[in-house]
């Protein structure tokens, strides 16, 4: 049977951060965040996990990118899959994880959409026990990151209405990052949101049957 390839762009997309905390565990462990961006073009610290040393602003920061794509005009299982974020201001996070996200995010981003994350336990290693859609990068770069989605992402596709994702640190979701020493300070990698040009937005690539999609579009 014929094949489609469906592009599809998020309807949510932006971060979560906590900023400033304490302790790795007063970041890491809490429920909410203390803010969300959900606007900007691009932002160097939408993935963070940092230890800034005492003083003003000091502490540790963790940030988790949210994306939420409509995928209720997929009806089929498609053949393969791939998330593609266009990153940059990469500093000191080689890996970064993609899990599935709750329900939580369909509606918008808010502070207590920091743990919209699925099965998350907030002082644990989630390595195994959330669902994890893709492998994780083995570095983060200046240009397109590209995360070939599992089997169980593309069930979700043709089950469910929306695809749910966050993008956090391997240090987040091993809950490592208590062990900072100071040259991780600055240790964050920046994603690009932009609405244009669509190269540089975050997207899905969905190679599928043509009677997957409705009416044949991409959307």
């Amino acid at each position: 049977m014929p094949t489609g390839l469906v592009t599809l762009y998020p309807g949510v997309d932006g971060y979560v951060r906590r900023d400033a905390q304490s302790s790795w565990a007063d970041a890491h462990d809490a429920v909410t965040g203390e803010g969300v961006n959900t606007s900007y073009a691009q932002s160097a610290y939408s993935i963070r996990t940092s230890f800034t040393t005492p003083g003003r602003g000091g502490g540790h920061y963790i940030s988790r990118v949210f994306l939420s794509f409509n995928t209720s005009r997929i009806f089929n299982k498609p053949s393969k899959g791939q998330l593609s974020i266009n990153g940059f201001s990469t500093t000191a996070i080689p890996v970064v994880y993609c899990v599935k996200a709750t329900s939580d995010i369909e509606s918008g981003l808010s502070t207590s959409e920091f743990d919209a994350i699925e099965g998350w336990d907030h002082d644990a290693d989630n390595s195994s026990t959330g669902t994890i859609y893709a492998p994780a990068t083995s570095s983060w770069v200046t240009g397109s990151n590209n995360f070939p989605l599992k089997e169980v992402a593309l069930n979700d596709i043709a089950g469910q209405d929306r695809l749910n994702i966050c993008l956090l640190s391997s240090r987040d979701i091993l809950n490592t990052g208590g062990n900072f020493p100071l040259s991780h300070s600055t240790a964050y990698s920046g994603v690009r949101f932009v609405e244009s040009p669509l190269s540089l937005r975050p997207n899905i690539k969905l190679t599928t049957q043509d009677d997957a999609v409705f009416f044949g579009a991409n959307f």
